[in-house]
Parts: structure tokens; C-alpha cells; sequence
């Protein structure tokens, strides 16, 4: 029997600038200068309508004066949708799931055209009356001394509607049961908990990858973040942030202290991503093998390696795509434990190499979602990564 995923969140369509210069006096003009306060924030995440208050202007305005022109690419986006497809395409014989909406609009419609050519399946993506949900994303390949960085604007649309609170039935009834940047719709983020112990008592695997949350850091900047609650945190197997993240949600400075905050608080394993820096995880038992604090080297540079032809060098999505990496790698191990007498026990430290090679892959393409030419594709070219990866660091 396939190996069922299912994933909720928000899917919205990234409008993609590949390089806009993080200086000049009319950007600067617009940085956050107090957590919370509407002005751009790089390396996170913003709301369209708290930008245009921050800066007294109409957001249209704002955001061309920014971008110059029309965008070099758009593509699906969203934590949830984009970590979906990677886990789809990698592990095709998993039937792979996305509960969410989109709009009634044009945008919604292209949306959904996108995302049907995907092996992920969208009997439950649902059409709500109003604007699909759209991210902004800003790239500057010559920011942080050349590692690359962005900044996102973000357009809720009707992933603010109360619909979207309910993925819809049959939701938590999977193996694998995943939330997405669930920050991206928050009336489903307020339900995290109550969804998670459903996922839970169905005996599902819960993963939670996270994203910035700009409404938490708008309404109470000195606050620690929740996931609806910390009822949420004894019911995740598996939680992903990065760094800024994790900091945010654990009031850690440290990524090795905020992993052990999250596991002091009942999580069963935990990675935060670090950039360019070596990716930090560990687990505590459960259904994953323990493994104390521990760090995974990243591919520096890999858009120079002769495994990344033609790469254009682009960081979105390379979080989104490292969970699917992850996400796909579990599945893997959990149907491989099917065919034995009894389970066997995850290996974090296994799923973390394939999301770091399923990241640096993504740099090879502009946008979170890769369009695969042939069924196969992406896996080939991710298992090679694999194999460079052990070759290098073992």
C-alpha cells in the first residue's frame, strides 16, 4: 500500500524578481526600523497592507518602485504546496496530497493550472470567492557577501478567510501529516493544536515547517511566537524552522539552544536551518532514532558546481524544498519499515542529507517549483547531489 502525505497551508503564486539591489536611498527609506512596524524586513517576510501604511503610499506604488518592471518569473508558492511537490516528485509512488485554497480570480485559475501538471493530487484544493493569496519575492544574489538573500511581501487574499481554518475532511487520516507556513493563513494557524492531536490520534507522523510570522511580530514584537498555542509542541514529530524562526518561537539566540528548547517542550526532533552555515538538528526518540545535537555541512558555493549546469543561483524556495527533501526521505524509510516484521525507527540525521541536497537543487532553477520535463527527472538529478554530499562530508 502507497505511503499516504498530506499537507496543508497556503498556495499562492510567487511573483519573482531575481535581482533587486538591497541599497539605494528609496529602499533603505522603507526597512524596518522597529520589530513589527510594516517596513521591509531581508531574510523575512511582510504583509502588502502593512507595507503601504508603513510607507503612506498605495502598495501598487510601493512595490514597483522597488521592482522597476514586470516579474522574471512567476511560479506556485507557499511552505506547504512547494514542499508538497518536491516530495512528489521524488517519491512517485506515495500518493501525496495538498488540502488549501485559492481564489476565484484569473490568478487562481493559473494557480491551479500550475499546480494540476504537479504529481501532488488537488481533489481538496478548494476555490474561495476573492483574491488569490501572492508573495513578492525580492532577490539579491549579492547579499550576504554573496551567498544571496530575499525579502517576501506577502498579499493574504483568502488565505485570511475563516474557510480556511478547516483543511477539509479526511485531512489528518494519513501517514505523513504536514502544516506549511500555516503563519500564511492564520486562521488555520490558530487551529494548529486541535489539528495536530486529530493527526496524532489517527496515527499519523506530524511535521511542521514553519515561516515568518509577520502578524505575530506586527501584534506583540516583544512576545514570544506560538503555534496556536504550546499545546502544539508535545504533538509534532518533526518541526523545521530556521534560524530567525527559531529564535522567534523559542526566545533562543542560538540555533543548538532553541532545538533543545524544542525538545525540552515535547517535540520529538528538530532542525533548524541556517543559511549558508551548517543546518543543526536532533531528536529525542519517538518514532525517530535519537540523536543528540548534531550539525550538517551545507553546499557552499554549489551553484559553481559542475552538478548545478546552468544554475541560476536563485534561494527561493531552498527552505520549501529542503522539508520536501526531508518529507520525501521519511516516507521513503517509513515504507521501506512496511516490509519488514516490525518498524524501524527514522533517521533524522539520513532525511536531513537529502533536504540539503534537495535545497541546493533548488538553486539550480529560479523559483521554489521545479517543471519537470519527464517523471523521474528531479530524483535522478536530487540522488546524485546525495551521492556528492556523502562523498564530501561522509
Amino acid at each position: 500500500m502507497a505511503i499516504t502525505v498530506h499537507g496543508a497551508g497556503c498556495c499562492l503564486m510567487d511573483y519573482l524578481y531575481r535581482d533587486v539591489g538591497f541599497s539605494g536611498d528609496r529602499f533603505e527609506r522603507l526597512l524596518s526600523q522597529t520589530p513589527g512596524d510594516g517596513g521591509l524586513i531581508v531574510g523575512g517576510l511582510v504583509f502588502a497592507e502593512h507595507l503601504a501604511n508603513y510607507a503612506g503610499e498605495p502598495f501598487d506604488r510601493v512595490i514597483g518602485s522597488l521592482v522597476g518592471g514586470a516579474p522574471d518569473d512567476q511560479n506556485v508558492g507557499g511552505p506547504a504546496i512547494v514542499s508538497l511537490i518536491h516530495t512528489a516528485q521524488l517519491c512517485p509512488d506515495a500518493e501525496v496530497s495538498f488540502y488549501g485554497a485559492t481564489g476565484s480570480d484569473d490568478t487562481g485559475r493559473e494557480l491551479m493550472r500550475m499546480v494540476r501538471r504537479t504529481p501532488v493530487r488537488v481533489d481538496h484544493l478548494r476555490t474561495i470567492d476573492g483574491a488569490t493569496p501572492a508573495t513578492f519575492v525580492l532577490s539579491d544574489p549579492s547579499a550576504s557577501g554573496g551567498s544571496g538573500e530575499r525579502l517576501f511581501v506577502n498579499q493574504l487574499g483568502v488565505a485570511a478567510e475563516p474557510q480556511t481554518a478547516d483543511p477539509g475532511p479526511g485531512f489528518t487520516s494519513a501517514d505523513i501529516v504536514q502544516f506549511g507556513g500555516t503563519a500564511l493563513c492564520p486562521p488555520l494557524h490558530a487551529r494548529l493544536p486541535e489539528l495536530l492531536a486529530c493527526a496524532r490520534s489517527s496515527g499519523a507522523l506530524t511535521i511542521v515547517n514553519t515561516v515568518y510570522d509577520f502578524l505575530a511580530q506586527n501584534r506583540a514584537p516583544d512576545r514570544r511566537w506560538t503555534l496556536g498555542s504550546d499545546d502544539a509542541y508535545p504533538l509534532i514529530d518533526l518541526l523545521v524552522t530556521d534560524l530567525e524562526e527559531a529564535r522567534r518561537l523559542t526566545e533562543c539566540s542560538t540555533a543548538l539552544d532553541a532545538i533543545k528548547w524544542m525538545i525540552d517542550h515535547g517535540v520529538s526532533a528538530a532542525v533548524v536551518t541556517c543559511g549558508p552555515d551548517p543546518v543543526a538538528f536532533a531528536a529525542a526518540g519517538g518514532r525517530f532514532a535519537a540523536v543528540p545535537l548534531a550539525h550538517r555541512s551545507v553546499f557552499k558555493g554549489f551553484p559553481a558546481h559542475p552538478l548545478a549546469e546552468g544554475s541560476v543561483g536563485d534561494t527561493t524556495g531552498c527552505g520549501d524544498n529542503f522539508v520536501g527533501g526531508m518529507v520525501s526521505d521519511i516516507t521513503m524509510q517509513i515504507a521501506a519499515a512496511a516490509h519488514t516484521d516490525r518498524g524501524a525507527a527514522i533517521d533524522v540525521d539520513r532525511a536531513v542529507v537529502r533536504g540539503i541536497a534537495s535545497g541546493a537543487f533548488c538553486l539550480t532553477h529560479l523559483g521554489g517549483m521545479f517543471r519537470e520535463k519527464s517523471a523521474g527527472d528531479k530524483a535522478s538529478r536530487v540522488d546524485a547531489i546525495v551521492t556528492e554530499y556523502h562523498r564530501l562530508f561522509g
